[in-house]
């Protein structure tokens, strides 16, 4: 502790957050593993069934349109919509929760493995693994731009003023120019 405690280089001493075995190994567990466990359990739950269905489905009573095409029912053709929607989910979530343990893991591993080794781990590193982790929230609005198109939509809305071009188009027409009003004391946008 006073090795790392004092810096020579710039003559001064600095805090240092040392932490003893049970409390690494239960505040990693608490922060990370059992979130990541319960992250890579729902994903498991929310994957496996897609695989099994999205097996082709036939209606024997129907026949067929063209030799290689099967006909549709207008219920199918929801059913494969909503299907496609849900598997971009999924893999969304699968993008965003596999950076956020790629991002993490090196720093909760090292906080469970320093008190192990005598303290060791180099400064340095520390720093580099926290900010790994810091990185991840950084990351985050430009994953979901990327891979979300109402996220997307919504931040080109903040980010440009609210400019009508990135607007969705209304399904009643045109849209009412925005108005204000206080209530109570708070502004209010009214449409």
């Amino acid at each position: 502790i006073q090795q790392r405690q004092f810096n020579k280089a710039s003559n001064s001493t600095y805090c240092i957050f040392m932490v003893n075995k049970p409390y690494a190994i239960t505040c990693s567990v608490v922060a990370f593993y059992i979130p990541f466990l319960l992250m890579v359990l729902a994903y498991h739950r929310i994957y496996e069934p897609r695989q099994h269905l999205q097996e082709p489905q036939q209606h024997p009573q129907e026949p067929r349109q063209h030799p290689q095409e099967p006909r549709q029912h207008p219920q199918d053709q929801h059913s494969s919509h909503r299907m496609k929607t849900e598997t971009k989910a999924a893999k969304t979530l699968c993008i965003i929760m596999g950076c956020f343990c790629l991002c993490w893991a090196p720093f909760f591993v090292t906080n469970i493995v320093d008190p192990f080794i005598n303290y060791t781990v180099p400064n340095k590193l520390w720093t580099a693994f926290l900010w790994l982790g810091y990185i991840n929230s950084g990351l985050n609005p430009f994953l979901y731009a990327f891979l979300n198109k109402a996220f997307r939509r919504a931040f080109l809305i903040i980010l440009c003023c609210g400019d009508e071009r990135y607007r969705r188009p209304s399904i009643l027409g045109q849209t009412v120019p925005c108005s204000t009003t206080t209530i109570n004391g708070s502004t209010h946008v009214l449409r």
